[in-house]
């Protein structure tokens, strides 16, 4: 039954399993349609009444219920995601970032030939592909679905417009030819949707976008297997937040007692690399960090390879600094890339200044550390060395923000660092507590994104903009409150595991915890402390 169900899965998502190493899936897009969903959905409810029919069994391994319990939070989360939130009809996003061609660019799985054949095979079903969402989304769609929408199109028309054609140069004549084609008739069609989205959709546009409280208790319970009552999420939240707060204060005296925090923030971005030095910086910083997770037996790091610190590829500067790790049944390119975004060309000497100090020595050292060491990196080269499929086929978003995110709190804890560090370490806690707070707000308490903007301005020391922005993504995102959430979660698990190991070191827990690939906290806790482990949260 779990072989069909992941069969079923990767059909039904063949641009994840395509970037999860299983390249039979390359350059197919899905079918998105009323009637495939609803196909989809009506077995994947059939499989978890079958799948809880078996729980009932006594003769399941350890090993059994988690890879049960990991399909059940496969499930469930998909049918959150397709009909409490809506996401292929509510959420354009949906079916728009399947057209991005990013892995079949960078990623030197196959000769480039064959790469960008896949790339033409996928242009080639854009017509269709494109009409399908036409008839998929709703008509109206709430405004910050609709900016989203607006960007991935435009953003996939200028990937296909200026990148692809970069690499077309180094294709033999008949694959040049050929994927020059269907990247014309591609344009054509993401230029007209466009269009359609300015002049049909913008128009219509609303300011409703809320799940409502049973559909965001559903999502929670979808994604750790745990319930926790909206109540008890709320107070913890606004608890850590209080917690962090203090904490940030109190770090900041510390540092200079006669400035205000907002001042010490600032004398720490003036410390940053020059544009000529933030990659090979960046590099020298990774080996400090890496060295210090090895002699003070943090977590096992299971490989001598090294993440590959790269300028960001333009079609993704988006962000500022990001790790993109190969898939967990890719064969051949195993390169993880950490992405950090330099300044450009065409900026101003005051516009270069003012990133560079956003990526000043302190904070890229607090980002490295959820990014790589002892972060995402390092949680990829665990999760590479796990064996069951069903493991690795899915991953909870909790557990893998909640890692990254708990991994900067607890190396401070380990004494890495100096209080500028700690201090960066708090100022990012309380973004992520804003994000854990505003998506509550703004989907079970009426909170508007404009509500949600004034709570981050005044609680996470941002400005107008990335306030908006970080407000905005919590209206299509919801479950952003995992970073923080995910956290917490493991930090109670860490604690009762200690009472239940008091001889155990840390290193122990982390690599016990990480060798279980990426399931929902709840189930993990469930594995690692028995089944009456108490309560998650």
């Amino acid at each position: 039954m779990a072989k069909r169900i992941i069969e079923d899965h990767r059909s039904f998502d063949p641009t994840g399993s395509a970037a999860s190493g299983l390249h039979s899936f390359d350059g197919i897009l899905p079918d998105y349609s009323g009637a495939a969903l609803s196909r989809y959905t009506s077995r994947a409810r059939r499989d978890l009444k079958a799948l809880d029919r078996i729980a009932q069994t006594d003769g399941l391994s350890r090993a059994g219920r988690l890879e049960l319990g990991v399909l059940r939070g496969l499930l469930l989360s998909e049918l959150s995601e397709i009909d409490d939130q809506r996401l292929p009809r509510a959420f354009p996003f949906y079916f728009l970032y399947r057209l991005s061609i990013v892995n079949y660019l960078l990623r030197k799985y196959a000769p480039l030939d064959r790469r960008l054949r896949a790339v033409g095979k996928l242009q080639s079903q854009i017509p269709g592909f494109l009409r399908v969402l036409r008839g998929t989304i709703d008509r109206r769609l709430a405004d910050t679905c609709y900016e989203m929408a607006e960007m991935a199109a435009a953003g996939i028309l200028d990937a296909y417009s200026r990148e692809l054609p970069d690499h077309l140069a180094d294709a033999s004549p008949v694959v040049r030819a050929l994927v020059e084609r269907t990247n014309e008739t591609a344009k054509s069609e993401l230029k007209d949707l466009v269009h359609e989205l300015t002049t049909d959709y913008k128009p219509r546009i609303k300011r409703e976008f809320a799940l409502g409280r049973r559909k965001y208790e559903r999502m929670i319970f979808a994604e750790h297997l745990a319930r926790i009552p909206l109540e008890r999420l709320s107070e913890v939240g606004r608890a850590d937040m209080k917690a962090n707060q203090t904490a940030f204060r109190e770090t900041a005296k510390q540092i200079d007692s006669s400035k205000k925090a907002k001042e010490v923030l600032e004398d720490m971005e003036r410390d940053h690399p020059t544009e000529e030095n933030l990659i090979e910086d960046t590099r020298g910083m990774l080996e400090e960090i890496r060295q210090y997770v090895i002699e003070h037996d943090i977590v096992t790091v299971p490989s001598e390879e090294r993440a590959k610190v790269i300028e960001t590829p333009r079609f993704y500067r988006f962000a500022t600094a990001a790790i993109n790790p190969p898939g967990s049944f890719e064969k051949i390119a195993k390169d993880a890339y950490y992405y950090v975004t330099p300044t450009e060309e065409s900026w101003t000497s005051e516009k270069k200044e003012e990133w560079l100090r956003h990526l000043n020595y302190t904070t890229l050292r607090n980002i490295s550390v959820h990014e790589c060491y002892p972060g995402h990196y390092v949680h990829f080269l665990h999760r590479m060395r796990v064996a069951s499929t069903v493991l690795k086929s899915y991953y909870s978003y909790a557990f893998t923000e909640g890692w990254a995110h708990y991994c900067e709190a607890m190396m401070v804890e380990q004494g890495f660092g100096d209080r500028r560090l700690k201090l960066a370490m708090l100022q990012d806690a309380l973004l992520r507590d804003c994000r854990y707070l505003a998506s509550i707000g703004m989907h079970t308490a009426g909170w508007s994104w404009e509500d949600a903007t004034r709570f981050f301005m005044e609680n996470a020391y941002l400005d107008r903009l990335p306030a908006e922005r970080e407000a905005k993504r919590g209206t299509w995102d919801p479950g952003y409150l995992n970073y923080t959430l995910g956290k917490l979660m493991i930090q109670k698990l860490r604690a009762d595991w200690e009472k239940q190991h008091p001889k155990a070191g840390l290193k122990e827990f982390h690599d016990a915890f990480l060798a279980l690939g990426a399931p929902p906290l709840g189930l993990a806790r469930e594995h690692l402390l028995g089944r009456n482990a108490g309560p998650a949260l």
